[in-house]
């Protein structure tokens, strides 16, 4: 099965792909048009109340609006308070730094820079997300109050309007949440995994019919396929789960996801299967209908080995077929966590203010740096053409990097697109052809919703583009919600439109031309980092460790779970790359995500025996036991390590030169073999674990070592 070749989606030139990709991610799914509306509602409620009564920056408080977390009641309300007091705590900083720093030009320069370079370490830094938004936005509004010749008692009142605009705006929003939340009782998460595997098992009913999937399913499947599964993961990042309920959902998550991937790839590919294949197709929907039910019921499905028999035309049902049979043992692993183990899966956030690595990571400094660069370019150019109409240039790059995710060109082509739609189409547009025929309140509030619609509709997309609907709004509410009266010039808005510009401009040379990064290529070295990461955890992890070593790997596992979202970020951009490279890195892209699905796995699958040789009595471990163990992760290191090397070889360009590995299922049966001493029930079990990872890996390994990484054949 490794040498098959495996015909993925996303494998066509970018002109082909990015129709298509634009044709997915904006069809609509389940549970889009609830929060497009709760967004819109929220935006426009703020919008209503900021006109009604004049205040002043309240473009702040239906941003605010629009992009607080939605994923749960709980969520939206700490967001919304955390907002607030962001917006309080700047309120406050800022005044307080003009007045000391503000009134000589030198000084004042000094304190802009600072200003921007704590900014942007909070918004790299800070665990809490909308803490860190709000902290920035309030700062570089409010640096652009000051800019203003005075009086310092008028700046003051206009940072204060600030605050007050996003308190309404997160008060609006809470209270829309709260409505919406007590008639409706939708679990995004569950819902979207049930949804997801209802349309697998509909492909698999027909296929084991001997037909081919109507054209519903085919265009769900596909849906699914290019919108993925990132908003699952931005709700499990934000929602409040425990460490193993997190793990497990991530787990689940990610083969779904895949599962997904190979299904759209399937039906494209097979529009009926053979003959032969129908009853394990029938057979494969009865287990996916077990799984949906388990899962509404809460409870674990029974274990299943999928066929060996897999056919050189069907690698795509094989691969199918392995991955929803890795479910229910990721369900297994939830009754085999030890109350132990919360020592070293304790949750990080919740009492955290920084991520662990703030101060150490020489990423988090070189992308301060960046942005702080970017921003005083802005401020230098509208400060010495005496143009302080586009200082919206300095928020835009706040906003511009509220995200991580992928690649500086993939962001280069959202920022743009969002930009020209919101700030030149819809911005520029509206203040011609739609405003002056406008009134009353009430046109304005219809063509704001309107605008803020199309905003949350493309935001609400996947990670791959719902950044671009944040770009809209911001452009079309900075020029349309900044003035309370009909404007009969069009400079002030087309200064703002030209800050959100420049502001994207800066952002562009700053990490696109004096740092360029290729997404693949970050993709596969952070792979890599997490392969060899992993292989250190497997041998640091011995039997009876002492109090620092659990602490040790606590921390490296938390930063495998990172590592996880980044690949995964960095694979959302890979498909906006262009050039003569572009078919091999998407080519690699699909592996990566394919080996990704088996790492996680087993990260997930490794609980147990962790737990058991960290907390397990060392003197109840049998010696025969211990023996196996002991050389079998040493082997299982010096497998992952096998991985890291090859990829990394071909990632550099050079011949890897080494000897296969032997088979860990192989090395696991002569060590069994050696060892003629008795072990227990539990030791009993947990050697079946360690045979089901050692034919996870065993199967990573070998398909690392027959698809060269960048082939596209």
């Amino acid at each position: 099965m490794a040498s098959s070749t495996i015909q993925l989606p996303h494998r066509a030139r970018f002109s082909d792909w990015f129709t298509a990709f634009l044709r997915s991610e904006l069809a609509p799914y389940p549970g889009r048009g609830a929060t497009v509306a709760r967004m819109v509602i929220s935006a426009t409620l703020t919008m209503i109340i900021i006109v009604t009564f004049r205040i002043p920056g309240g473009v702040v408080g239906a941003l605010c609006a629009f992009i607080l977390s939605r994923e749960n009641l709980l969520s939206t309300a700490k967001s919304a308070i955390s907002i607030v007091a962001a917006f309080v705590i700047g309120g406050l900083f800022v005044p307080i730094g003009a007045r000391m720093f503000a009134s000589i030009p030198v000084t004042h320069f000094l304190w802009e820079a600072v200003s921007l370079f704590i900014v942007f370490f909070l918004l790299r830094t800070l665990t809490n997300f909308a803490l860190a938004t709000g902290l920035s936005i309030v700062a570089t509004n409010t640096l652009s109050i000051w800019y203003l010749p005075g009086p310092a008692q008028h700046n003051v009142e206009l940072t204060l309007w600030q605050v007050l605009g996003t308190f309404i705006g997160a008060l609006v929003t809470l209270s829309v949440e709260v409505v919406f939340h007590a008639f409706s009782k939708r679990d995004e998460l569950k819902d979207g995994m049930h949804d997801r595997l209802k349309i697998i098992e509909s492909m698999l009913r027909t296929y084991g019919a001997g037909k081919a999937a109507d054209p519903e399913t085919n265009r769900l499947l596909s849906q699914y396929a290019v919108v993925g599964v990132g908003a699952l993961r931005r709700y499990i990042t934000r929602a409040n789960f425990t460490s193993i309920q997190r793990m497990q959902s991530s787990a689940l998550i990610s083969v779904i996801g895949r599962s997904m991937d190979f299904a759209a790839a399937l039906a494209n590919a097979y529009p009926v299967l053979d003959t032969a294949l129908e009853r394990r197709a029938a057979l494969l929907a009865e287990h996916v209908a077990e799984i949906r039910v388990c899962m509404e019921e809460q409870r674990s499905p029974a274990s299943w080995e999928p066929e060996r028999d897999q056919g050189a035309a069907t690698p795509l049902f094989s691969e199918l077929e392995s991955l929803l049979a890795l479910i229910p043992s990721i369900y297994a692993s939830q009754t085999s966590i030890d109350p132990r183990m919360q020592i070293l899966e304790a949750e990080q956030t919740s009492n955290r203010l920084f991520v662990e690595d703030a101060f150490s990571n020489r990423e988090h400094l070189r992308y301060v740096l960046g942005g702080t660069l970017a921003a005083m370019l802005c401020y230098i150019t509208y400060v010495s053409l005496d143009w302080p109409g586009i200082s919206t240039a300095v928020t835009t790059c706040v906003l511009t990097a509220l995200t991580n995710i992928g690649s500086s060109r993939q962001k280069q082509v959202l920022r743009i697109a969002g930009a020209l739609l919101g700030g030149f189409v819809f911005g520029l547009g509206a203040q011609v052809f739609v405003l002056p025929y406008i009134d009353s309140i009430t046109g304005f509030t219809v063509l704001f919703a309107v605008v803020s619609a199309i905003g949350a509709w493309v935001a609400t997309s996947s990670a791959r583009l719902s950044y671009a609907g944040l770009q809209i709004v911001v452009a079309f509410y900075f020029i349309n919600l900044s003035e309370f009266s009909i404007q009969l010039s069009l400079s002030a808005s087309r200064d703002r439109a030209i800050g959100v510009l420049l502001g994207i401009s800066m952002m562009w040379l700053v990490f696109e031309r004096l740092y360029p990064r290729a997404a693949s290529d970050q993709m596969v070295r952070i792979f890599v980092r997490n392969l060899r990461l992993m292989a250190t955890l497997v041998t640091e992890s011995g039997i009876g460790a002492d109090a620092d070593t659990i602490v040790l790997i606590r921390k490296q596992r938390d930063q495998v779970y990172r590592y996880f979202g980044e690949v995964n970020a960095q694979a959302d951009a890979v498909p906006f790359e262009t050039g003569p490279d572009r078919a091999a890195h998407m080519a690699a892209r699909d592996r990566i995500r394919r080996w990704q699905t088996s790492l996680r796995t087993f990260y997930l699958m490794e609980i147990p025996l962790l737990q058991f040789r960290l907390f397990g009595d060392p003197s109840r471990i049998s010696e025969a036991f211990r023996n196996i163990e002991r050389s079998f992760l040493e082997d299982c290191s010096r497998a992952i390590n096998h991985v890291a090397d090859r990829l990394e070889s071909q990632l550099d360009g050079k011949p890897y030169e080494h000897p296969p590995h032997p088979g860990l299922q192989k090395f696991l049966e002569s060590l069994e073999a050696s060892e003629h001493t008795p072990i227990s029930a539990q030791e009993e079990g947990l050697l079946r674990l360690t045979k089901t990872i050692s034919a996870l890996l065993d199967r990573l390994e070998a398909e690392a070592a027959s698809e060269p990484l960048f082939a596209t054949e």
